[in-house]
C-alpha cells in the first residue's frame, strides 16, 4: 500500500495594496457613493415637495375679493381644488353640469367654515353650442385670478 503525501501550499489571496486590486475597489465605492447619494437626493427632494414646501397658491390672492374659477368642480378632483381654494381664502366660482350638483357641492363648501362667496354656472362641456362669453358674462367684473380647467369626459366612437 503506498501512502500518499500532502504537500502543504500555503494560499494567499492578493493584496489589496496591488495596484489593480485597489483601483477596483476605489472604482466600486465611487460608483456605490454616487448611487447612494443621488438616492438620498431623490427622498430629500419627495419631502420638500409633499411634505414640507409652502404652497404657491397664495401669489394669486391678490387685489380686492380674489376668485378662483373651478371647471368640472362637482364630483373628484375638481371638489376637493374648490375646497382647497375656498379655505386658502378664494371667493370661488364653480362650473358643472347640473345644477342640483352644484347646489349640493356649494352647500357642503360652506358647511366647513368660511365666509367666501361661491357663485356658479351650469354647462355640460361635452355638447356643443354653448355662449361662454354669455355664460361668463355676470361673472365679467369680478376679480378672477386663478383658473383651474378640471372638466372631463370621454370621447365614444360614434358620439358626435
Amino acid at each position: 500500500m503506498s501512502s500518499a503525501t500532502l504537500i502543504d501550499v500555503p494560499f494567499q489571496l492578493p493584496s489589496i495594496n496591488t495596484p489593480v486590486i485597489g483601483a477596483l475597489f476605489a472604482s466600486i465605492f465611487f460608483v456605490g457613493a454616487i448611487v447612494v447619494a443621488s438616492q438620498v437626493l431623490h427622498f430629500v427632494q419627495f419631502i420638500w415637495f409633499y411634505f414640507l414646501r409652502p404652497s404657491s397658491v397664495r401669489k394669486y390672492l391678490h387685489g380686492p375679493a380674489p376668485y378662483a374659477l373651478v371647471t368640472g368642480a362637482t364630483d373628484g378632483i375638481g371638489k376637493a381644488v374648490a375646497h382647497e381654494l375656498f379655505h386658502k381664502g378664494f371667493n370661488l366660482i364653480i362650473h358643472g353640469r347640473n345644477e342640483e350638483k352644484i347646489r349640493k357641492v356649494i352647500a357642503e363648501i360652506k358647511a366647513t367654515g368660511g365666509n367666501g362667496d361661491i357663485r356658479y354656472f351650469v354647462a355640460d362641456a361635452s355638447k356643443g353650442g354653448h355662449d361662454f362669453a354669455q355664460l361668463l358674462a355676470p361673472f365679467a367684473d369680478l376679480n378672477i385670478t386663478l383658473v383651474i380647467h378640471n372638466v372631463g369626459g370621454a370621447y365614444m366612437r360614434g358620439e358626435k
